[in-house]
């Protein structure tokens, strides 16, 4: 499938694929309206942007080829365009009976429909010229109910003999009228319940169905005029208009989305990654803890990721990062994780800039969350939380005795979150959030937690709508607490040399990315071994194997058949190599007389008088390496894939295979 970019804020076409499985919930919809009494009012309620008209256009879809069901679709927003709220009302009311005469055989019933529907609509009118716009819109329901025979009443028995009649007549396929009016919470509030009185008296007919989208809490400040803000002692009030007019509620299912197929099916179609896209329920999780299932604020996610994807190949020169980390010409990007993962990463810290910009904006300046402390806390807030009664420190000493709270980091996002109240609300899911990525994303790799998300933050700086002055940059690398931007640069020029020095003798290490500013590059080969990552380092200068493949326990496989061929492996290397659980690693200082560059433990990269050193061995080194190590993958590989094809019958299975 070609890619697009962008992702439209468009409802999903009826019968399009449902990548939310809603279809259970439309299913049941439909079988309501084909088996219920008549008349009846289903309400579909949903904030902003949470699928109500997706929903009805799936609906819709299924009656298209129902012979016995005549479907009049009213969008609310495109009446009250250029009109007074009152002729846009007036509109709706007056597209509804055209539509049901559009069926009608008797022209003078028809006629004397017209007559008396427009006698109607010109006295709302001269009521609706005489007030403000949209301040006394209930008057025109007033004028209507008060009219004499051409009233509200009477109108109402011409349209059930109409429609009873279109039900009745055997030249008539029709026996049930649905009639759906989307887009209401688009209109101002009080509009909005004008338009849901007049419906329910005017159209309170048999045979007719009536589906409204619309989000309780349009209604609810649509009667603000009437019963005053909403309090849990008139709440009841509200209530009781709202099912006046609605005899089924239906609110849309947003808590059983399935948000991961969603997301996923979003970002394959801008070409963000392959094949399944990334794990569902790690997409969920972050969602939910962030942005919330919302498929508007989806969508805007989503375009944020496909303008991202844009900058990064303008910067690399055109070329495209694949789902496996392989470009057409540059290489993944500086941070140890294997591709896939960092997608997600990305993927994740955009649902944190859209969710929480202050958050997003202090990881900015202090990308390794897991040192943030008490003093990071008063930095930010100076102790405005604290109040004089102790609330705070009540309430702050009960959540330090959670799973949430009780380390410092997550203290101090406590504190930082508590004077702000929508943050303050769902701090919670910030820490969860948090620990999902320092628990399960980067597990492992806590020493170098700080680097790798200051590495992915600066590709998703050009969609922040935060600004600040604190980051400071040297050749366009920012400040961080892991490194300064001057250092940056330098690990930057020192990569530039080393990737010049291996180009012509490496496969895999020259793919290395040449916009890297930390101390190692992470790379895969997926003809050599799906998700193996190659790495390679400045400071000490070192070259690492480290299995990262699902499932985990294939880590472990791998490793326990790399140190099987120990022997072999390190003769054709040359030398022996550093054997830990989890990686293989040949480092300078392992070399006779090599101390030189490992004087300094804290240094994350040599000093410039020592480059031509580490270029030296990392040119040296690095084909016996890649080599080497792609040999003995390569054996496992095989071998796994045998034992995969003989244990077929009992369902065994390993990551390497295929």
């Amino acid at each position: 499938m070609a890619k697009i970019v962008g992702v439209v804020d468009e409802p999903v076409a009826p019968g399009a694929t449902d990548n939310l499985d809603i279809n259970i919930h439309s299913r049941s919809l439909i079988k309501f309206i084909q088996q219920s009494n008549t008349p009846i009012t289903v309400g579909i309620q949903g904030e902003w942007g949470s699928g109500k008209t997706s929903l009805i256009n799936s609906i819709y879809h299924e009656f298209n080829s129902d012979p016995t069901i005549k479907q009049i679709w009213i969008n609310s927003w495109e009446y009250s365009l250029l009109s007074t709220p009152e002729e846009s009302l007036l509109k709706i009311i007056n597209r509804i009976i055209e539509e049901l005469l559009e069926s009608d055989t008797d022209t003078k019933r028809k006629d004397a429909i017209k007559s008396g529907a427009e006698k109607i609509f010109k006295g709302a009118l001269r009521v609706g010229a005489q007030v403000a716009l949209g301040t006394e819109a209930a008057k025109v329901t007033q004028e209507l109910l008060g009219s004499a025979e051409q009233g509200i009443s009477a109108l109402r028995k011409q349209l059930t003999d109409l429609v009873g009649d279109i039900a009745n007549r055997s030249s008539n396929p029709y026996k049930k009228i649905v009639i759906y009016v989307d887009d209401l919470d688009r209109i101002e509030p009080r509009n909005a319940v004008a338009i849901l009185e007049l419906l329910k008296n005017i159209f309170s007919v048999p045979n007719c169905v009536f589906l409204l989208a619309i989000d309780y809490q349009v209604v609810v400040k649509g009667l603000e005029h009437k019963f005053g803000k909403q309090t849990p002692e008139n709440e009841w009030e509200f209530r009781a208009f709202f099912d006046k007019i609605i005899q089924l509620p239906f609110m849309m299912p947003m808590g059983q989305y399935n948000i991961g197929k969603y997301v996923n099916a979003l970002l394959v179609e801008i070409g963000f990654v392959e094949g399944e896209g990334l794990d569902d329920e790690a997409v969920r999780e972050i969602i939910l803890r962030t942005i919330g299932g919302n498929p508007r604020s989806i969508k805007r996610l989503v375009n944020s990721v496909s303008l991202i994807q844009i900058f990064s190949e303008e910067k690399s020169g055109g070329t495209q990062t694949t789902a496996e980390g392989d470009k057409a010409g540059g290489g993944t990007e500086n941070t140890e994780l294997d591709p896939k993962d960092e997608k997600f990463l990305l993927f994740s810290l955009l649902c944190l800039q859209i969710a929480y910009p202050p958050i997003y904006s202090l990881l900015n300046r202090e990308p390794d969350f897991t040192k943030w402390d008490d003093k990071l806390a008063l930095q930010e807030t100076k102790r405005s939380e604290e109040d004089k009664e102790g609330i705070f420190l009540r309430e702050f000493e009960n959540a330090a005795q959670t799973e949430d709270f009780n380390e410092d980091w997550e203290k101090a996002l406590y504190r930082i979150c508590y004077g702000r109240p929508r943050m303050k609300a769902r701090v919670a899911d910030i820490s969860k959030f948090f620990s999902y990525i320092k628990d399960d994303l980067l597990d492992g790799q806590q020493d170098i937690i700080g680097e790798t998300i200051a590495s992915v933050l600066s590709q998703t700086s050009v969609t922040s709508i935060t600004s600040t002055d604190h980051a400071q940059s040297v050749d366009g690398f920012k400040e961080a607490a892991w490194k300064s931007a001057a250092d940056k640069s330098l690990s930057n020029k020192l990569w530039n040399e080393i990737l010049d020095a291996i180009e012509d003798t490496t496969k895999i290490f020259k793919r290395g990315s040449r916009k890297g500013s930390s101390g190692r590059i992470s790379l895969t080969d997926k003809s050599v071994y799906p998700g193996v990552q190659f790495r390679i380092g400045q400071g000490p200068p070192a070259f690492t194997l480290y299995p990262r493949v699902n499932p985990p326990e294939d880590n472990i496989m791998i490793m326990e058949k790399l140190k099987s061929m120990k022997g072999e492996i390190e003769s054709q290397f040359g030398h022996p190599l550093t054997w830990k659980r989890k990686e293989v690693t040949f480092y300078y200082k392992d070399l006779p007389d090599a101390q030189i560059l490992a004087s300094d433990p804290d240094q994350r990269f040599p000093d410039q008088d020592k480059w031509p050193v580490v270029v030296e061995f990392l040119r040296q080194y690095a084909p016996a390496f890649e080599s080497t190590m792609s040999d003995a993958l390569l054996k496992i590989r095989h071998e796994t894939d045998k034992e995969a094809d003989s244990g077929k019958g009992s369902g065994q299975t390993h990551q390497g295979s295929g």
